[in-house]
């Protein structure tokens, strides 16, 4: 059941821009390889752009509303891209591939700073407003002939999230954004072949690798390379004063959520009452944008209650959806699909973000803020308290790199996957450079006092409090998703009325997250194990965990 409830309406503004999130895939062989092959894979990912679709091969390039649509005069080629296209704001002039003076693109992302960069770049000859064709001219401004060193001078200059691929007709060249928001996956031999997700290479046998976050992979006739290009630089740790880690935060916060909101005037935000999400949507209330509030929980679940009242208080639009067994039973099996992963944690986080994205996508949005990071930038799991009372403060800086280092893994991927399963893209204000570096530099001690802090994110609280959040929220000591929504007691229950006494071998399933670092295996039932290993059998998705590699 759902239910929307209406607080109050406010006035928004109207932008004007031309986003484009994507999904993209394409190939490149110099013996040649069926054009069929990169249309086949374009329809498995069809869901990540269902407004457009183009294709570039071998110099010639078509776009069309269906794959059907396309025509290219020959049926293989040497090097082909290819792009699903979802239209946030904009119309034509956001057709990919983009073919500039040496260089073909295709791109999934958004690049913030595209203003700047073109102002740098007015010398050429601009086509559109896409920030895709500025990427393209960045890369070109830097190519001399070498592909690879155009990319590693070109992308410590970007600030976004993006998934690239880029040719200059004789080489084919993959780069990721240094967090890792969007996801590449390709076939390590050749023929190479690359995607948005691994889904689509369902029809290939071969070894599914990860484009890893900051990394560029080059394929230049037989020989594929990977190299290390940029990673996020960490900060020296130098604010150590409550009121100055405010003021630097607040800054930086505020910059994040202008970026990400330039070109719309509503939004869908993921609600969960918890201190990130309502932050979020407090400052998306603050700029003047129409916000509606997405929960998903059972009836009696802390989060639904905690997230209708923070709404009513705030006078947030929300949507919320009441999860039963029924209605999880019914989901489960399209959620492991769409999230290319079958562990019991991952899948208990994705169900409510996955319903959540739905309804949103269904209201007419095609965008969701997430709090995602808030935790791993300012302490907030409860297992950190016990890293400070081990070992420390120091310590504790470093495991927060390391888990902000492993967010792709743990979550980003997951996330897209789920949110784009509906055509939505997520964004995340917390995971912009400028906040990361901020965050880093503030002493850990004024994140979380001391082992004893069952509070932690103590400058995110206290910035709450400055935009008018009360403290009954911005204090909220929250349970994790998966037991603040209620899905793992509902889980739990399925696999105990139907696989009592039955288990699966942990290699059958495939679960990470930060919490397995810190708290060890024991997870779950091996009922809910069980569970989660027939339907992934039944929904023929075995093939994520068998064949990829990182």
């Amino acid at each position: 059941m759902v239910i929307k409830i209406v607080f109050n309406k406010i006035e928004f503004a109207k932008w004007q821009r031309r986003n484009i999130i994507c999904g993209i895939c394409g190939f490149i062989d110099d013996d040649g390889v069926p054009l069929s092959h990169c249309l086949n894979m374009l329809s498995k990912i069809r869901h990540r752009g269902p407004d457009q679709v183009g294709v570039f091969l071998d110099g010639s390039i078509d776009v069309g509303r269906n794959v059907k649509d396309l025509e290219i005069a020959q049926s293989s080629g040497s090097i082909c891209l290819a792009q699903a296209r979802l239209e946030i704001v904009g119309g034509r002039e956001g057709v990919q591939p983009i073919k500039g003076e040496v260089l073909t693109l295709v791109h999934n992302g958004e690049i913030y700073n595209h203003i700047v960069l073109r102002k740098l770049l007015q010398h050429k000859d601009m086509g559109s407003e896409s920030d895709s064709e500025i990427l393209l001219h960045l890369i070109e401004e830097y190519y001399d002939g070498d592909l690879l060193e155009a990319l590693k001078k070109g992308m410590p200059l970007l600030d976004g999230m993006y998934a690239i691929a880029v040719t200059d007709g004789k080489s084919l060249a993959l780069a990721r954004d240094p967090i890792g928001k969007k996801p590449l996956y390709y076939i390590n031999e050749l023929p190479f072949y690359f995607a948005s997700e691994r889904k689509a290479f369902v029809n290939n046998n071969g070894q599914i690798k990860r484009l890893m976050p900051g990394q560029i992979v080059m394929v230049s006739g037989n020989e594929i390379t990977t190299h290390d290009s940029y990673q996020i630089e960490r900060p020296p740790i130098e604010i150590n004063d409550m009121n100055e880690a405010l003021k630097a935060y607040e800054g930086a916060f505020d910059r994040s959520i202008d970026k990400r909101i330039y070109g719309l005037d509503s939004v869908g935000v993921l609600f969960s009452g918890g201190i990130d999400s309502v932050l979020i949507a407090r400052a998306l209330q603050l700029k003047g944008l129409k916000v509606t509030c997405y929960t998903v929980g059972t009836k009696d679940s802390s989060d639904v209650e905690v997230a209708i009242d923070a709404a009513k208080e705030l006078g947030l639009e929300i949507n919320v959806e009441y999860l039963t067994e029924e209605l999880v039973k019914e989901y489960l099996g399209e959620i492991i699909q769409a999230i290319e992963l079958n562990g019991l944690l991952q899948v208990e986080v994705a169900v409510p973000m996955y319903i959540a994205a739905k309804n949103c996508s269904n209201d007419g949005h095609k965008v969701m803020f997430t709090g995602q990071a808030a935790d791993e930038l300012f302490a907030g799991y409860t297992w950190y308290r016990d890293v400070v009372k081990d070992k420390g403060h120091l310590y504790l800086h470093d495991k927060l790199w390391e888990d902000i280092n492993k967010l792709y893994e743990d979550t980003l991927e997951r996330e897209d996957r789920m949110a784009m399963a509906h055509s939505i893209e997520i964004r995340a204000p917390f995971l912009d450079r400028e906040i990361i570096r901020t965050a880093m530099r503030i002493a850990p001690h004024l994140k979380i006092n001391n082992g004893d802090d069952v509070y932690g994110k103590r400058v995110h609280r206290e910035l709450a409090m400055l935009k008018g959040i009360p403290r009954e929220y911005s204090y909220r000591i929250k349970s994790p998703a998966q037991e603040g929504s209620g899905i793992h007691d509902i889980i739990k229950s399925i696999a105990d009325k139907h696989y009592k006494g039955k288990s699966v071998a942990k290699v059958d399933l495939l679960d990470f997250g930060s919490n397995y670092r810190y708290l060890g295996n024991n997870y779950g039932t091996p009922e809910m194990a069980a569970l989660l290993n027939e339907i992934t059998k039944a929904n023929n998705v075995e093939f994520i965990a068998e064949r990829s590699e990182n």
